[in-house]
């Protein structure tokens, strides 16, 4: 039951519009924050508490780069596939 749980909040985690085209941004590669912001039309607050529940469901990392915060797909193999089969 448990690995049905952690499926279940991937699942949900994708059933949001603004995070379905988060990870469809970076199935083109890694992105900052304000890079999303542009692509997306979306104030900074709403995407960063979008990327949080992406990253805790384990979709999304990230990487400092001095005061730079780069997020980008954790298993892009697998997410692309997905992304791109509901597209």
């Amino acid at each position: 039951m448990k690995e049905y749980r952690k499926q279940a909040k991937i699942l949900q985690a994708l059933a949001h519009p603004v995070r379905l085209q988060i990870m469809e941004i970076l199935t083109d590669g890694p992105a900052c924050v304000c890079d999303l912001i542009a692509w997306t039309g979306q104030r900074q607050a709403y995407i960063s508490q979008n990327l949080m529940l992406l990253r805790q469901v384990g979709l999304v990392k990230f990487t400092r780069d001095g005061k730079n915060v780069r997020y980008e797909l954790s298993r892009p193999e697998i997410t692309k596939k997905l992304v791109n089969s509901i597209s």
